[in-house]
């Protein structure tokens, strides 16, 4: 929901001052958050976009627009940083706030996120359902964080990881990055998870097997015992 930044006369000294704050010390904060995630430091990224929220929230309610780019980059750092938990509460809240409202690519924007924290989760096969959410619109978005083109592509001009199809890209290029700074450690673990999982469930099912054969075998022999 979009809240102008407007201040009129039947405000508070107090309301008004809320509203400059948040349009001028939280979006330095932002900018600050901004710069400390292109360099790795998550944590105070994270830091710095919950205050430059908490100055938001004077001002706007968490549903608004202006809320929802702060709680959007707040989940991203928290992710980086490994704090999952609030990084799933913080980008919850900003994938209602953006779907319900506002720039189309900021909702596929938070939609990615969601799937990149779904990924660190273990959770692909919701990775994928939250990416291709925006599929029918034609609204999805590169999987590599720092993509150059920063845009919005229809499904069938992007790529989906070859091994967990969780995950898509427009290009090689992205692919390969992403790969190398992100993806792969976690992709990698998906794979042996998945191998175990169906090892087990083979071995479940092979045992159960035999189990059957015994019994029947056992039921013949005594059927066989008693005719005699």
């Amino acid at each position: 929901m979009y809240h102008p930044n407007i201040i009129n006369e039947f405000m508070s000294s107090q309301e008004r001052n809320a509203v400059v704050a948040a349009n001028t010390d939280a979006v330095a904060l932002s900018n600050r958050a901004g710069a400390a995630m292109q360099q790795g430091r998550y944590q105070e990224a994270a830091a710095l976009h919950a205050q430059a929220l908490a100055l938001k929230l004077r001002a706007y309610p968490e549903s608004s627009i202006q809320a929802g780019i702060s709680l959007n980059g707040l989940g991203e750092a928290l992710t980086r940083s490994g704090e999952l938990e609030d990084a799933e509460k913080a980008l919850l809240k900003a994938l209602a706030t953006r779907e319900s409202g506002g720039p189309r690519i900021d909702a596929a924007v938070t939609r990615d996120n969601v799937g990149a924290l779904r990924e660190a989760q273990g959770r692909f096969e919701d990775a994928r359902e939250v990416r291709l959410r925006g599929a029918q619109k034609r609204e999805m978005m590169c999987g590599f964080y720092n993509c150059p083109n920063n845009k919005m592509f229809p499904l069938n001009s992007l790529s989906a990881c070859a091994k967990c199809k969780a995950v898509f890209y427009c290009s090689k290029g992205c692919q390969g990055k992403d790969w190398a700074a992100r993806h792969k450690p976690l992709c990698q673990a998906n794979e042996t998870a998945t191998a175990a999982t169906a090892a087990a469930a083979a071995s479940t099912s092979g045992a159960q097997s035999a189990e059957n054969t015994a019994a029947t075998k056992g039921e013949q022999t005594a059927e066989g015992n008693a005719a005699s």
